[in-house]
């Protein structure tokens, strides 16, 4: 799945108090962009730091991009932003958070 369809997609994933919701996606060019592959690990909140060790061992070429409930919430804020009403620059914004805001 491409990166930008789960960041649009992010509101219909429920928020669960056991279980975190991780991203992951692949470089392009060195950047994760719109089309950057992308997957959505779920772990226990307890075994978080094994998240990393089985995106890096099912996922060898993807890397942490932000956790899903961080991606909600930003994805929120942006809309009550009048500067974000397109699509495009909502990704954006998101994408440009986890390159250099986190």
């Amino acid at each position: 799945m491409e990166l930008k369809q789960i960041i649009l997609n992010c509101r219909n994933k429920q928020p669960n108090d056991e279980i975190v919701s991780v991203v992951f996606a692949k470089r392009i060019n060195g950047k994760f962009q719109p089309a950057s592959d992308a997957v959505v690990l779920e772990v226990e909140e307890e075994d978080w730091g094994l998240g990393n060790e089985t995106a890096s061992t099912k996922y060898p070429d993807y890397e942490y991009f932000l956790e899903m409930d961080i991606v909600q919430d930003f994805y929120e804020d942006l809309l009550a932003n009048a500067d974000y009403k397109s699509d495009d620059k909502k990704v954006e914004a998101i994408i440009h958070y986890s390159e250099f805001d986190t």
